[in-house]
């Protein structure tokens, strides 16, 4: 399975950012499909809602849809 099924454009899914891209998006993954967040203020180790708008052969682009979580220092979650 290479993620794609578990994706469909407009979607909207949970996604941890994991890297930061060359021009400042978010990265993160669905099953093996690579999601780019195109938004400056998503932050590494984040988790947040996204909007799948394009999809490609072995990637996919969204923007931020919904709450942030971020996850502090003893693992617990905010909702933002």
């Amino acid at each position: 399975m290479d993620g794609r099924e578990l994706v469909e454009e407009g979607g909207v899914y949970d996604l941890r950012v994991n890297a930061k891209g060359a021009r400042g998006e978010g990265i993160g993954r669905i099953g093996n499909l690579v999601i780019f967040v195109s938004n400056a203020k998503t932050r590494i180790g984040n988790s947040y809602k996204v909007k799948v708008t394009k999809i490609h052969r072995t990637f996919a682009y969204a923007e931020i849809s919904g709450a942030m979580r971020e996850i502090i220092g003893n693992g617990s979650q905010l909702e933002f």
